[in-house]
């Protein structure tokens, strides 16, 4: 039964999903122009972060940068399917998942080959990349991932909500900065790589809300 706080709530994402929206064509605009102020931004911001690089933080966003791989990502899937479909929770949080990332990263594939945006160019980039740069593939399952196991978390521990969402921020922030600090992206890049799998992070989330994941004592 859909009652009036499930619409308010799904009101809510809907303004959210559109404020991204509206956001990502922003930006996939201003990366295709290239004497824009985001253009402009962009290059500087790297050569700021080139000229303080050392081999520990290197070495450390190296390994951060990880947990944003396509190989961790998915196992790291793999894992929470497994547990929710072993769990009281409903099957519909499995269908958000899902939703979440396979959406974040078809889109950001499919971004990336219409804008064709290099990655940056001048610097000596810590690891190699081959793939187009706008927007960052990392930013993007970061969100859509660990945004949406911490949505699972704090249903399940609701009383920890502050230090699980302040947790999830961190690690995606981190994985985000790390593609900067490696000199594989551009800011705009992980920015619109964080709209994009905003965008889909919250689509999952509608998906887990819907009425039959009321099933699980902890909807």
């Amino acid at each position: 039964m859909v009652t009036e706080q499930h619409l308010t709530m799904d009101k809510k994402l809907l303004c959210l999903w559109l404020l991204l929206l509206i956001l990502l064509a922003y930006l996939a605009v201003s990366v295709s122009l290239p004497h824009s102020f985001i253009s402009t931004y962009d290059q500087w911001f790297e050569n700021l972060l080139y000229s303080v690089r050392s081999p520990l933080l290197l070495n450390l966003f190296g390994w951060i940068t990880s947990l944003g791989d396509t190989f961790v990502v998915a196992g790291m899937a793999g894992i929470i399917s497994i547990f929710l479909l072993r769990s009281n929770l409903s099957r519909s949080y499995v269908a958000g998942l899902a939703t979440s990332l396979i959406g974040a990263g078809g889109t950001a594939y499919v971004m990336k080959e219409v804008i064709a945006r290099a990655r940056p160019g001048g610097l000596i980039s810590a690891i190699t990349e081959t793939s187009f740069s706008f927007p960052s593939g990392h930013a993007t399952v970061a969100v859509a991932l660990y945004g949406f196991l911490a949505y699972i978390l704090c249903k399940l521990y609701p009383t920890k909500r502050i230090i699980i969402v302040t947790a999830a921020s961190i690690i995606i922030v981190s994985i985000g900065f790390s593609r900067l600090y490696l000199g594989v992206h551009f800011p705009s890049d992980v920015v619109a790589g964080y709209t994009v799998g905003g965008l889909w992070l919250l689509m999952g989330i509608w998906i887990a809300k819907q009425p039959s994941s009321q099933e699980s004592p902890h909807g």
